[in-house]
C-alpha cells in the first residue's frame, strides 16, 4: 500500500540566524567561545573545550584553500577563513585551479551557502 503524506512547515533559522544572514550578504559570521576563545566558521553550538557559550564575530572574509575538489557540480574546497579555528567546505567560484586564496561571496541563490571567490575579483553570480 502507497501513502502519500505532505508535510507543510516553515523551520525557523534559530540560534544561526546571524550566521546565515552573513551568507545571504556575502559576510563571515563567526562564534566565538567565551571559555576558550576559539572561533568556529561555521558556528559550533558547542565547542571542542566543551563551552556553550560564544560570542557573534565577523571576520574579514578571507580565506585559504587547503583542498580542492572538482566535480560534475562544480568545484568545492575545504578553506581556512582568517581569524577562524576550525575550517569550512565552500563552493568555489571562478577560481583557477592554481589560486589558494579567496574571500566569501554573497549566496548565489536565496538558499545560502557558502561561496569562496578568487581575491580581488567582481561577485557576479
Amino acid at each position: 500500500m502507497d501513502l502519500n503524506l505532505r508535510l507543510d512547515y516553515v523551520l525557523g533559522e534559530g540560534w544561526l540566524a546571524p550566521y546565515i544572514t552573513g551568507l545571504r550578504d556575502g559576510c563571515a559570521i563567526a562564534a566565538r567561545c567565551t571559555a576558550c576563545d576559539a572561533v568556529s566558521f561555521p558556528p559550533a553550538r558547542v565547542c571542542a573545550c566543551g563551552g556553550r557559550q560564544s560570542a557573534w564575530v565577523t571576520l574579514d572574509g578571507t580565506a585559504q584553500v587547503i583542498f580542492r575538489s572538482t566535480g560534475m557540480d562544480g568545484d568545492f574546497a575545504l578553506v581556512q577563513f582568517a581569524g577562524a579555528s576550525t575550517g569550512s567546505i565552500a563552493r568555489l567560484q571562478g577560481m583557477a585551479a592554481h589560486e589558494t586564496m579567496g574571500r566569501i561571496a554573497p549566496a548565489l541563490t536565496t538558499r545560502p551557502g557558502l561561496v569562496v571567490i578568487r581575491e580581488g575579483a567582481d561577485f557576479a553570480p
